[in-house]
């Protein structure tokens, strides 16, 4: 059956239509820029969080990382969680970067813009030189870092990759009492750092008890230790101040394992608090810097009034001076 010409020049027509609004249509808000890349309050808060100031180093100094003087976690420990797996940070508009993050060099023709994996900001081709793997961003082969993403993630990787699966999905111990030992349940609770544990029937497998918890910021001191005669390479000795948890793994490999990824557990959230230090420690910097600037403009302005005042006084001194003159008026002359 032959087909209609109106019928083949509609088709065409739709035909038509439909490439053209593939091709011209806005895209969806899913392919937005704002979707890759981070706003400018986003891009400073960010640049803020990474970099160190040598001039809060004597600040940090008097500090004590994990506890206040009273041995109770500080603001600082509380609002500093480990974080989980992530997606990857939003990149920094190239447009509104001119020099490199780190050593400001301006950017050219010759000194090319680098985005980090790590962070998203902007350096030059030097400041991220180094490349490694990011586990907590998904990150299994080497990517572009800048410094201090590279030891970041240095210090990271392996808690994430290793050590940070491992606790989480606990293990059966065995927790040294006053008079014997019992099975317990022992696991990570990471978005509180705490490590828990709880009596277990390992044939009923049922718990028993209160569950008792260890803030991995009041640990001072984790080792392995020989606490049973038979077997010497199953304990370990987990410190808080004057007091001592003590548990034997299941095996020796277990016994190793654990106590590396409770020091790696320590050494990362210790980190991320002596950043989260430094940046406010900064941030009070800049706010000092701030009313230190208020105050001085404040100073100029009283002084300028202060030497208008003069000027004025100068002036009239001067008009009083040469009305006197001028009548041959004395200065001594007293007004009737």
């Amino acid at each position: 059956m032959a087909t209609a010409p109106n019928a083949d020049a509609s088709s065409v027509a739709d035909r038509f239509r439909a490439l053209f609004s593939c091709c011209f249509q806005p895209s969806s808000a899913g392919d937005d820029d704002g979707s890759i890349y981070m706003s400018q309050q986003q891009m400073s808060a960010r640049r803020m969080s990474l970099f160190r100031d040598d001039s809060t180093t004597e600040f940090l100094s008097g500090s004590v990382l994990g506890s206040n003087a009273n041995g109770t976690p500080s603001s600082v420990e509380q609002a500093v969680v480990l974080a989980g797996y992530q997606h990857p940070p939003r990149w920094v508009k190239n447009e509104l970067i001119d020099a490199c993050t780190l050593c400001s060099d301006a950017f050219d023709l010759f000194n090319r813009k680098h985005h980090c994996r790590g962070c998203g900001l902007v350096y030059c081709g030097k400041c991220t030189s180094g490349t490694d793997r990011v586990i907590k961003f998904g990150f299994l082969e080497p990517v572009r870092l800048c410094q201090p993403c590279l030891a970041q993630a240095k210090l990271e990787n392996a808690f994430y990759e290793t050590h940070l699966p491992l606790l989480e999905a606990g293990e059966v111990l065995n927790k040294y009492g006053l008079l014997r030992k019992r099975a317990v349940q022992f696991k990570f609770i990471r978005a509180k750092s705490i490590l828990q544990y709880q009596r277990i029937d390992i044939e009923l497998r049922q718990f028993h008890g209160d569950i008792k918890a260890i803030s991995l910021d009041m640990i001072t001191d984790v080792r392995e230790a020989a606490l049973d005669k038979e077997r010497p390479d199953l304990g370990f000795i987990i410190t808080v101040g004057d007091q001592q948890h003590r548990f034997d793994a299941p095996s020796a490999h277990k016994r190793t394992q654990l106590v590396q990824a409770i020091q790696s557990a320590r050494d990362v959230r210790n980190a991320l608090i002596a950043t989260e230090r430094e940046k406010r420690a900064k941030l009070i910097s800049q706010e000092n810097e701030e009313i230190r600037k208020r105050a001085d403009s404040l100073q100029q302005m009283e002084e300028r009034k202060a030497s208008f005042h003069e000027d004025r006084l100068r002036k009239r001194a001067e008009q009083r001076e040469s009305l006197r003159a001028k009548y041959s008026l004395s200065s001594s002359t007293s007004a009737v």
